[in-house]
C-alpha cells in the first residue's frame, strides 16, 4: 500500500512527521512517499498543479493525501475521492480540482463524515493529523470509499489552467508555478504556439521553443515544453524567475503566431 503526501508544511516543524506517525499507527505496512512539503503557504492552485503533475506516476490504488488548507477548522468539508484508479484525500477547497477535471470518467467524491475513522479528539488547527492522515491510512488498508461518508456532487471545482484568448492571435497566459531551478511554468501548452510566437514576460520577448533547457545559448530566455506538458520559460543554467523578477500568478502577453486561435 502506497500513500503520498503533499502539503505546505515545510520541514522545520514536526507536522509531516506527526502525520506519518498517525498513518503508520493505522497502516503499519504503508509505504509513505513525500511528493513535496514546499508548496507555497496557503497556495491551493500550486498544490492542485503539483498533484495533477505527479499522481499518474504511481500504481493504481495509491492514496494521495493533500493538505494545503487555509480554511482548516471552518465549515469547509473534508473529502475523499476516487479518480483514474487512485484515491485522494483533501479539504474541499479546490485543491483536487485539476485531478477531478482531468479524468474522462466522472470521479466518485465523498464527504468525509465518519468520525469513527478520525483520530480523537479532533483539533481545530491540524486536520492533517486528525482527519486526512487517518482517512488516507484507512483507505490504504482497503476500506470502501462509501465508509468515509455520503457521496457528493457539489464539491468545489476550479478549472484546469488555460491561457485566455485576447483577440485574434493573442492570449493572456499566467505563471502557475516556479520550480526550485527558477523555471517559470505557465498555463500555455505547445499547441497554443505557432512558428512565429512571441511570449512577453518580465519585459523580455521569448520567441524560441527548445526541446531541452541546454539548447538555449548562455543568457538566452527560451520556451520549453516541460515534463508537466505545460510551457516553461527557462534560462540555460540560470534562474529565469529571478532574472525576470516574475512571481506566481503574473500575467503574460502572448502573440501565438496562429490566427483565429
Amino acid at each position: 500500500m502506497i500513500i503520498t503526501l503533499t502539503t505546505d508544511f515545510g520541514w522545520s516543524d514536526p507536522f509531516v512527521g506527526i502525520m506519518k506517525g498517525v498513518i503508520l499507527g493505522i497502516a503499519p505496512g504503508a509505504q509513505i512517499v513525500d511528493i513535496t512539503h514546499d508548496v507555497a503557504a496557503y497556495d491551493i492552485t500550486e498544490a492542485a498543479f503539483v498533484v495533477l503533475s505527479s499522481y499518474r506516476y504511481f500504481p493504481a490504488g495509491t492514496v494521495h493525501v493533500v493538505v494545503v488548507d487555509p480554511g482548516v477548522g471552518t465549515a469547509r468539508r473534508p473529502i475523499a475521492a476516487q479518480a483514474g484508479g487512485h484515491y485522494f484525500v483533501a479539504p474541499d477547497n479546490g485543491v483536487l480540482s485539476f485531478v477531478l477535471h482531468s479524468e474522462a470518467e466522472p470521479p466518485a467524491v465523498h464527504h468525509i463524515a465518519n468520525r469513527e475513522l478520525f483520530r480523537t479528539p479532533v483539533g481545530h488547527t491540524f486536520h492533517g493529523r486528525d482527519i486526512f492522515a487517518p482517512i488516507g491510512a484507512h483507505l490504504a488498508t482497503g476500506i470502501h470509499l462509501d465508509s468515509v461518508g455520503e457521496p457528493i456532487t457539489d464539491f468545489m471545482s476550479r478549472p484546469l489552467p488555460k491561457a485566455e484568448p485576447r483577440g485574434e492571435g493573442r492570449l493572456t497566459a499566467r505563471v502557475i508555478r516556479i520550480d526550485r531551478f527558477g523555471n517559470i511554468i505557465t498555463d500555455l501548452q505547445a499547441n497554443d504556439l505557432g512558428d512565429n510566437f512571441n511570449i512577453r514576460i518580465g519585459g523580455v520577448d521569448v520567441t524560441r521553443l527548445c526541446r531541452t533547457f541546454a539548447e538555449g545559448t548562455p543568457g538566452e530566455f527560451v520556451a520549453v515544453e516541460g515534463s508537466t506538458g505545460y510551457i516553461e520559460i527557462a534560462q540555460n543554467q540560470g534562474a529565469a524567475a529571478d532574472r525576470l523578477r516574475v512571481s506566481r500568478g503574473e500575467e503574460i502577453e502572448v502573440e501565438t503566431g496562429v490566427l483565429n486561435h
